[in-house]
């Protein structure tokens, strides 16, 4: 008898398998990321197509085999088709759940529940908060994304530093390595070693022909890439990576080029150390930019 289970879970991908079959990626609360297959999901007419599709977020009963999950039924509880009325959404909501499936465990166990709420309300209690955290943010990122009062860029940046601090590669923002100004006008985020320098002693550094370290004094590593920081784009991302969920995109940068800035330094700082890129943000750039 295979063993069957129900789960709360965000479709995050969706691709053919086979001749008539389809796999979806899902997000899930207390299993991490799961690949499920639907039998004859190529065809379109199925009962199970509703629930299959990207960026739902619903209730699967699953059933496991040898060699595969099965979707055997399941129930829509948010479906974020808002997105699909926008090719840029789309693109975008697209790179966010692949960025989610690239840092999330398949079958990794978790402690988060997510309550029977709207997708821009979930709630935490104090057991749930550190396992649940990578799917409420999807959630609430592709809220934003569909709600469309908060600018793309910033849902980007902070979704992007959000996940790489969650992959275990969290910079430390809150003063420069060498001097420890704490408010530099201009600064460099240093990707490798997770730290910014102040503009003052990267120029020492150059002169004297020196080398970076961090906090812990350990060499640093084979590539440097440091990106420019003004003061306004810092603040943005010590924000982004400190607030509280329910205030996430609760900020603002005052120009485009700020807001370029700071979804420049966040992509370049997660790519970077996930070592790998995404088509879905290539075409993301290509319609966007």
């Amino acid at each position: 008898m295979p063993q069957v289970f129900s789960t709360d879970g965000l479709v995050i991908r969706r691709f053919p398998v086979g001749e008539a079959d389809q796999m979806i990626y899902l997000l899930t609360p207390t299993r991490g990321r799961l690949s499920v297959r639907v039998r004859h999901g190529q065809s379109g007419r199925t009962r199970l197509d509703s629930v299959s599709q990207l960026f739902t977020y619903g209730n699967f009963e699953i059933s496991k085999s040898k060699d595969f999950y099965w979707l055997r039924a399941g129930s829509v509880e948010h479906s974020f088709y808002e997105l699909t009325s926008d090719i840029e959404r789309v693109a975008l909501g697209t790179y966010l759940c692949e960025v989610a499936s690239a840092v999330s465990g398949e079958g990794e166990m978790t402690v988060f529940e997510c309550p029977d709420q709207p997708a821009d309300e979930y709630e935490l209690d104090e057991a749930a908060e550190s396992g649940g955290e990578l799917l409420r943010m999807l959630l609430n990122s592709l809220y934003a994304l569909g709600v469309g009062k908060t600018p793309r860029r910033l849902i980007k940046g902070v979704f992007e530093l959000r996940a790489a601090a969650m992959s275990g590669y969290r910079p430390s923002m809150i003063s420069c390595v060498q001097c420890g100004e704490g408010y530099p006008e201009l600064c460099y985020l240093d990707v490798m070693n997770g730290c910014i320098l102040c503009a003052d002693c990267k120029t020492k550094l150059n002169r004297l022909g020196g080398r970076i370290v961090d906090l812990q004094k350990e060499e640093l590593g084979e590539r440097s890439i440091l990106v420019p920081l003004s003061s306004s784009t810092l603040a943005a991302v010590r924000y982004a990576l400190s607030a509280p969920e329910k205030k996430l995109f609760s900020f603002a940068l005052k120009t485009d080029e700020e807001e370029i800035a700071f979804s420049k330094a966040a992509e370049t700082y997660l790519l970077n150390h996930l070592e790998h890129g995404f088509d879905s943000l290539d075409f993301y750039h290509s319609i966007a930019d």
